[in-house]
């Protein structure tokens, strides 16, 4: 990244931004300097920036009125009106637009309320037998949930009005009956206090409906029900003809609009005079081929200086991360911060390796992984063709880019699930043990593992004919005897990555000469040393003393380890690193999650599996039916219950336990944006 600095005369500073525009590599930082403007425009300026905003307003809402989308009509480009035509050629489309949509507006009202009350409407007129038209009479109209109801509005009305009314009642649907009530007009008032009474109220039709009687509401709404949606069609056909015939050119008047918008906020965050102007902002380094070009155009208008960034003084430098295709899908798991500030380590690379690596772990289903194969592929499909995807239990909308990078992430997920699901040989549980696809062979875990099956185990397995097969299962998780094994590579995991992230931190510290988190990485990775060795000689606190026997060379670097922390805790000053290093501990053992979460997820996939089975071989004919309907049912809901762990836990693996000691939430930077043209 290269810091540049732009200057040239105030008269030509809106050439000289459209010319930076046109480039679109530079990221513009507000510049302060002493004795010069900063912040919003003034004057003529400004002014002319609030009738430019409001230009882009109405061309934008007129567009969204006609919902015109690029693409369509007589091209996807249109050649950009002279300029003093923009305002003209707005106006021809947005007030027509406008009072199209107003009528559209209007019309789908009035069919949305006769969608809505028009069985009620229907039911109330045939009761109403014309009272509504009365001059002595009123008439009122409710609505109960049940003909029960009707009781107590009788006798509530009884209690005020003696026989003074008539009441008369049908039922709209199964969950609504409608009620007409006729009643002289000078009891009115006391006929909706006794409704009240009884805890009903009165039905009001929205609008214009609530002034006209039942009846004229019924025959108003009989002629909305088979003229409205005739009008309707008419009316979008007219608002598709003036989008196709208008759209592309109101599209290259809003780019246009949106960039004079963006050129103003650029001079806005440059310092000014009264004649002259200064710029501030960084370029990339494969960017500066095209921002030489764009300035050379500009030669005798503004001047130009590009200087390397210092990445010891990066706090202000904007971020690009540069990864290959296959990392940049993973980027959006990180975009929880902001980025890693310039000069320092992007963690991308290590979430896109280990978290669908340690998601397939965890999973280690063939079955399972194939339904989130499937779920990937149509995600996939959806996003080419161009469609988003609506998540209502989030409350939000994947636009096609996100759900691309979602369904690529998964893929590499499900991938992982069914390689891991090979090594353990489970499908859907144990299915394809039961089908002798898979089966244990002892003497191979014996040999590869060095864990010998015991002997009511193997007595279990010969009794299930789970020793004889096609593929042995090398990585047999759910076995007891195995679980030591897999608890051992899981604490491995964590010390590697504990032991990575403040290795990082210790470098990253040391490169830009900051001590004080150096010492404080130097010692809590000299603590995790005496920890760890602790643990080994000690044999995880069984035998506390092996610990004094200094001609063991794991009790010698279990002392320099605990000597180094002490010494990062005096050189670094910060003694809470004596509560610190036991954090780190524990981040340790947090990485025992992969274990637990996978291998109780797969004991309860065995479970299932195991009570369909069962099921099926119960009766001849409809034993099995019922053993895979049964078995499908608790997987799903057994699958529902866990994948949010099985999701979650290696995730925070990455982002706690990992990126945590890296320093990756405290050292961020902002983002690189860059000055570019606007294209929707």
């Amino acid at each position: 990244m290269h810091q540049v600095i732009v200057a040239g005369r105030q008269r030509d500073s809106r050439e000289v931004m459209a010319a930076l525009q046109g480039a679109g590599v530079l990221h513009i930082v507000p510049l302060d300097a002493e004795g010069f403007e900063t912040g919003p425009l003034g004057g003529a300026a400004a002014d002319e920036r609030r009738n430019t905003e409001r230009l882009l307003a109405r061309t934008e809402s007129t567009l969204g009125e006609l919902g015109a989308v690029r693409g369509t009509g007589r091209g996807a480009v249109a050649p950009l009106p002279p300029e003093g035509e923009w305002a003209a050629r707005v106006e021809e489309v947005a007030q027509p637009a406008s009072a199209l949509g107003a009528r559209e507006g209007e019309l789908q009202a009035d069919l949305d309320t006769q969608g809505a009350y028009g069985e009620v409407v229907r039911v109330l007129a045939r009761l109403a037998g014309g009272v509504d038209q009365s001059r002595r009479l009123a008439l009122l109209t409710f609505t109960v949930g049940a003909p029960e109801e009707l009781r107590g509005v009788e006798d509530a009305l009884r209690a005020d009005l003696g026989d003074r009314f008539a009441l008369a009642s049908d039922r709209v649907n199964e969950r609504v009956v409608a009620g007409a009530l006729a009643v002289p007009r000078a009891d009115r008032e006391k006929a909706r206090a006794a409704l009240s009474r009884a805890r009903v109220g009165e039905l009001r039709l929205p609008g214009r409906f609530d002034a006209m009687p039942v009846g004229a509401v019924q025959a108003e709404f009989e002629r909305i029900a088979r003229e409205n949606p005739g009008a309707l069609d008419q009316i979008r056909a007219e608002k598709r003809r003036l989008a196709d015939a208008h759209g592309p050119a109101l599209f290259a008047i809003r780019d246009a609009l949106a960039d004079r918008v963006a050129i103003d906020e650029a001079r806005s965050q440059s310092a000014r005079g009264k004649y002259g102007f200064v710029l501030q902002g960084y370029v990339p380094d494969e960017g500066l081929g095209a921002f030489r070009a764009a300035m050379d155009a500009m030669k005798g208008r503004a001047l130009y200086e590009v200087q390397p960034v210092d990445e010891h003084h990066a706090e202000a430098v904007p971020v690009k991360l540069r990864n290959n295709s296959y990392v940049r899908n993973f980027e959006f798991l990180l975009n929880i911060s902001d980025p890693p500030r310039y000069g320092t380590f992007d963690p991308s690379w290590v979430v896109a390796v280990f978290f669908p690596l340690f998601f397939g772990f965890v999973v280690a289903d063939i079955g399972f992984g194939l339904l989130f194969l499937i779920a990937s592929l149509w995600m996939l499909a959806r996003s080419r063709r161009g469609e988003s995807l609506p998540v209502g239990l989030l409350g939000t909308t994947l636009d096609p880019g996100t759900l691309y990078q979602v369904g690529y992430v998964l893929r590499t997920m499900s991938l992982w699930s069914i390689l891991w699901g090979v090594l353990t040989g489970e499908f859907f549980g144990n299915v394809l043990e039961k089908l002798h696809v898979f089966y244990y062979n002892p003497d191979l875990i014996r040999n590869l593992w060095g864990v010998p099956f015991s002997p009511a185990t193997l007595e279990r397995l010969t009794e299930e004919k789970h020793l004889s097969g096609l593929i042995p299962i090398l990585f047999p998780r759910t076995l007891p005897e195995f679980s030591i094994t897999v608890l051992l590579i899981c604490l491995g995991l964590g010390i590697v990555f504990l032991f990575w992230a403040w290795g990082l931190r210790a470098q990253l510290s040391l490169k830009h000469r900051h001590m004080h988190h150096f010492w404080e990485a130097a010692g809590i990775l000299g603590g995790m040393v005496g920890l760890v060795s602790l643990a080994f000689v000690s044999q995880a606190g069984r035998d506390f003393g092996a610990l004094g026997n200094l001609g063991d060379w794991r009790v010698l670097l279990m002392i320099a380890g605990f000597v180094v922390f002490l010494l990062g805790v005096v050189l670094a000053r910060a003694p809470l690193m004596l509560i610190e290093i036991l954090s780190q501990g524990g981040f340790i053992i947090s990485f025992t999650r992969l274990f637990a979460v996978g291998v109780a997820a797969a004991i309860l996939a065995n479970l299932a599996t195991d009570v369909g089975w069962g099921l099926g071989g119960t009766l001849p004919v409809i034993g099995p039916i019922l053993g895979v309907l049964v078995g499908f049912v608790v997987h799903a809901f057994l699958f529902a219950l866990t994948i949010l762990g099985h999701i979650m836990q290696p995730l925070r693996l990455m982002w706690v336990e990992y990126l945590n000691p890296t320093g990756y939430f405290q050292e961020s930077g902002p983002r690189y944006q860059p000055f570019a043209r606007h294209l929707k």
